[in-house]
């Protein structure tokens, strides 16, 4: 496949993965709810706050098992290029867990504050969608390079064994 034709795959095959994980999130989540008190006063319960801490869980998850497919897409594209393609996943997947993180934002809850204030007591407000470190997103980067190095190894094996 020409480098440009590979490319293009591969930003598109980015931006898919992105989309995908940011949908898996929200569906696979329910953000915890604030309730507003008769003093216009937010409370979370305990079994809340542990709702928050699994909104940040889920995405560790998704992020690692679509990084790995990213990982691999970018060998099966780029292996012939050797180490610098270590380097195509790793922009890759940052540039795909930021997507993952802006889409699933989009679709999930937003504007916390402002729901908050707009609410009425004994109304209950969810949480926005989001993950509370952006370092979590480099669990893509992580999971791909994780998956290119089994493909070298594998092509490793393989070469010794001929």
């Amino acid at each position: 496949m020409p480098v440009g034709r590979a490319v293009l795959v591969y930003v598109v095959c980015l931006a898919a993965l992105g989309l995908l994980g940011g949908a898996l999130w929200k569906l696979l989540t329910t953000p915890p709810s604030y309730t507003i008190g008769d003093d216009h006063g937010a409370i979370i319960t305990e079994q809340g706050l542990s709702q928050v801490f699994a909104l940040d869980i889920w995405y560790v998850f998704i992020a690692a098992a679509l990084g790995l497919v990213l990982g691999a897409i970018a060998w099966g594209l780029f292996h012939q290029l050797g180490w610098p393609v270590v380097l195509l996943v790793v922009v890759g997947g940052v540039a795909t867990g930021l997507l993952c993180w802006y889409f699933g934002h989009l679709l999930g809850p937003r504007d916390f504050a402002d729901r908050v204030a707009a609410a009425s007591p004994g109304d209950r407000v969810p949480v926005d969608l989001a993950i509370h470190s952006p370092l979590l997103t480099l669990v893509w980067p992580l999971a791909g390079v994780l998956s290119v190095f089994v493909g070298s190894c594998w092509d490793q094996l393989r070469r010794w064994h001929r």
